[in-house]
């Protein structure tokens, strides 16, 4: 059976697919600067809980965060995965179909994140070291667990070619574990979820040594974070190597001269990458940030186009037929407006009254 023949026809779409686009890759960049952060935070919390001071005041710092960094998580995603079905529904539903087993796990997985967060954060005194790493380690392997699912469902949406396995094994508990990128692609975001998670460390107590926590503490986490980060990045270019020779060939020379824009746009990927990496280096924190949050966003642009590229031979978002009905777009920017400044507020108000609590001193490690 040719790939072709089991490629839903797609629906049409109510605006020009460039908006949808520009939304999708917007809303992506913030949704994956959260979950880095928070899955980094979590990861370098686990390593220094299981090989740190128990007690330690950066711990405790990072639990009173995970709730909320969980809840903006989780509801940032939401935006980016709606507009990726707009533009790849009948790409993406199938690849759901055939592993729904695993894609309907996300949903249970996810509350137990979140009762982990909570878990973390209210009973991070009574439960000891020993079950304070516990809980860790449980919240990371359900966070591990996740984002190999999500990986393996976003390339098996690019793959018609692998669909067939689905009548050898219909009961929705396939994985794309025969395809090259899948561990690549995966190893890539944790890397980077660990050079974020060090940033994160290093970005929050600079903030804390601001709103009077003890200066030479806060010192020692900011270094530390830095380092991470620094260390994860150089990884996370060995890594991000390896996903790009795993690529197809077609896909891959498209990065490489082959196409304009796909080259013209990794190659300044690549220079933010360098850049986040020297002023990393140098223990510069917000320039760090700034540089990283640019970076992510072109490299959101080479996974976009990396995906175009993966389903060219069968479909282009330019192909997508348009019947014009601009009140529900209107309604959504309208309705993201609010709630980002609702979501703003929330959150100064948060930061003003854990503010009197933040004078950890030197003596309370």
């Amino acid at each position: 059976m040719q790939p072709g023949a089991l490629i839903p026809v797609p629906e049409a779409i109510p605006v020009h697919w460039a908006i949808p686009e520009a939304l999708m890759l917007a809303t992506f960049v913030v949704h994956i600067l959260l979950m880095n952060g928070f899955f980094g935070a979590a990861m370098l919390s686990l390593a220094q809980t299981l090989w740190g001071r128990d007690g330690s005041p950066g711990l405790h710092a990072v639990a009173k965060l995970m709730p909320t960094s969980t809840a903006l998580t989780v509801n940032a995603g939401v935006a980016p995965l709606l507009f990726m079905q707009v533009l790849y529904g009948h790409f993406f539903y199938v690849s759901d179909v055939m592993l729904a087993f695993w894609w309907f796990s996300v949903i249970g997985l996810v509350i137990v994140a979140y009762y982990g967060a909570y878990l973390w954060d209210f009973r991070f005194d009574r439960l000891g070291h020993g079950g304070r790493s516990l809980a860790l380690a449980f919240l990371v392997a359900v966070l591990f667990l996740i984002s190999f699912v999500f990986t393996n469902n976003f390339t098996l949406m690019l793959t018609p070619e692998r669909w067939g396995m689905y009548f050898d094994n219909p009961g929705g508990t396939l994985l794309n574990l025969g395809e090259p990128t899948l561990f690549p692609r995966w190893l890539h975001f944790v890397t980077a979820a660990l050079a974020v998670g060090g940033l994160t460390q290093a970005v929050l107590w600079t903030v804390k040594a601001r709103r009077g926590a003890d200066p030479d503490y806060a010192a020692g986490r900011i270094r530390q974070g830095m380092k991470v980060f620094s260390g994860f990045t150089l990884v996370q270019l060995l890594v991000g190597s390896w996903f790009l020779l795993s690529l197809p060939r077609e896909v891959m020379l498209r990065f490489m001269g082959g196409h304009g824009l796909s080259t013209g746009v990794f190659v300044l990927a690549l220079a933010g990458v360098l850049t986040t990496l020297a002023l990393g280096h140098r223990g510069r924190v917000w320039p760090t940030l700034a540089a990283l949050v640019g970076t992510v966003t072109l490299m959101a642009c080479v996974r976009e186009l990396v995906r175009i590229g993966y389903l060219a031979p069968y479909f282009s978002p330019s192909d997508l037929p348009v019947r014009p009905q601009y009140s529900p777009l209107v309604m959504f920017l309208a309705v993201l407006a609010v709630g980002v400044l609702v979501v703003a507020w929330v959150l100064r108000q948060a930061a003003k009254a854990m503010a009197p609590a933040e004078t950890t001193t030197h003596e309370e490690a």
